[in-house]
């Protein structure tokens, strides 16, 4: 009885992806790119079918104890390539590559970012000591279902500073295993190696976990929740953009206490320790105004905002010297003080859009179509926990969300606030993990009629009216008392 349940547990998860083997890998090179927070990865394999009609293409996202990377995309022959992604484990998602012939080579393109593979290490440092960091990963091949005839990996630090790193095994190299050059780490090239995949029949290459200790510059910056709310006003022709950040220094801790006399020393040598953050940058569009910082303490005058300009349009017929160009708005922000490792801080920063390059009207239908940034991105920085809440005008009705990527969780709700009757439509999306690749534009659709244009106009100049048909009424009034 006891041998019947265990095996019944270990068929489902022993044959749960059951990929046939009509491709073959010919080539596969990998480069990855150690950071902070985020790890990019990008794998070119050379993939040849086995038979005039292989089928769709099974691409291991990751290994068998890993998780879904934070962002991916294939692409093939230049052009973003649309996948199935499999609900078995591990993450695969399956591609259909046309009708390729037998035989005939085709380039396939993987790019992933990867969260949180890296942790300090010492876990705590004094004030002035350079930061180091340890990527581990549990692999060290190419994830693949399929065989490969030869293989190579680049790991690139982003500091020369190497302090140490795994070895590979040995059982598929014919000259060195790995290869040390600056910052960079060369693995392989590793030969005729078999499916790092498969089922309990399919012979696999036994994955070993791969380490690199290195050496980076720049603070390593998280932000724990990010909140966005896009408020659309009409009548104002504006689009309100509101941020609350709670953001942390994820780097080593300080060991001891912060010295201020060290701090002020090390900005008049200009040498200030990689731990320490002490502003950041954030990309505006063109059109933005009107910024505002503010934290707990009230407004925060360290900052300073560059506006950025769009094109002038030219008259018909006429030919312009130079190329048009758009200028991104720059808001470099400087917290109230210097953030170093383990650290928390938490601000509000907001700016205003005109309305008319966030929103477009359908000819057509007639339906608002507005495009509102999930969130601004950062370099290297991972947002755990993100939440947009975007609030329609009153009136709105027939909405619609259309997300580039897939959400956590999208919810309707009704949003009220001063000189409102019914309340305004909301829309709250929620995601985990992101990157500074989800910083894309999320766009939603609604009817707007005239009728509801002229609500709020018609229910202050009634609100007035009442109020003068009030004071008529008390004025009529007689408030003395009289004698008898």
């Amino acid at each position: 009885m006891w041998s019947t349940i265990a095996l019944s547990a270990i068929l489902p998860v022993a044959l749960a992806i059951n990929v046939p083997q009509t491709y073959i890998n010919t080539a596969i090179a990998r480069t990855i790119e150690l950071g902070g927070l985020t790890t990019q990865i990008t794998t070119q394999y050379n993939i040849k079918p086995l038979d005039n009609s292989p089928g769709e293409y099974y691409l291991a996202l990751a290994g068998e104890e890993d998780g879904e990377p934070a962002w991916w995309e294939v692409s093939l022959g230049g052009k973003k390539l649309e996948g199935r992604l499999l609900d078995e484990s591990p993450p695969t998602v399956a591609v259909s590559l046309g009708k390729p012939k037998k035989d005939e080579v085709i380039t396939l393109s993987l790019t992933q970012v990867l969260a949180h593979t890296s942790t300090p290490l010492p876990a705590e440092i004094e004030q002035r000591d350079p930061q180091y960091l340890v990527w581990k990963s549990d692999s060290t091949y190419v994830d693949s279902w399929y065989p490969t005839d030869v293989e190579r990996v680049k790991i690139r630090s982003p500091h020369p500073s190497i302090l140490s790193y795994a070895s590979p095994p040995e059982t598929y190299t014919r000259d060195n295993t790995i290869t040390k050059s600056g910052g960079t780490l060369t693995l392989g090239p590793f030969h005729s190696l078999p499916p790092t995949l498969g089922n309990a029949k399919t012979k696999t290459a036994e994955q070993k976990p791969f380490s690199v200790h290195y050496e980076t510059k720049d603070p390593i910056i998280g932000i724990k929740t990010l909140q966005r709310s896009a408020e659309v006003s009409h009548w104002g022709s504006n689009l309100n953009i509101q941020d609350y950040v709670e953001l942390v220094n994820e780097g080593p801790k300080l060991k001891g206490h912060f010295s201020r006399l060290a701090h002020q020393q090390s900005k008049f040598h200009a040498s200030v320790p990689a731990q320490i953050l002490t502003g950041f940058t954030m990309k505006l569009p063109p059109t933005a105004h009107s910024p505002y910082y503010y934290d707990y303490i009230g407004n925060v005058s360290t900052s300073h905002f560059r506006q950025g300009s769009t094109p002038a349009t030219t008259p018909k017929g006429k030919k312009t010297r130079t190329s048009p160009r758009i200028v991104e708005g720059n808001l470099e922000l400087k917290p109230r003080y210097p953030i170093l490792g383990g650290w928390n801080y938490s601000f509000t920063v907001g700016y205003d859009v005109p309305l008319g390059d966030a929103l477009k009207v359908d000819t057509e239908g007639g339906r608002k179509v507005l495009a509102v940034p999930f969130f601004t991105g950062l370099k290297d920085v991972v947002v755990d926990q993100a939440e947009l809440k975007v609030i329609l005008p009153e009136g709105a009705s027939d909405v619609q969300v259309y997300t580039p990527f897939a959400v956590d969780s999208i919810e309707h709700s009704t949003h009220k606030t001063y000189l409102d009757t019914t309340g305004r439509y909301a829309i709250t999306l929620k995601k985990a993990s992101l990157t500074e690749n989800h910083a894309q534009n999320v766009y939603v659709t609604y009817h707007y009629p005239l009728s509801a244009q002229l609500q709020k106009p018609l229910t202050i100049a009634s609100l007035v009216g009442s109020l003068f048909v009030l004071g008529m009424g008390l004025r009529r009034v007689n408030y003395s008392i009289e004698k008898k």
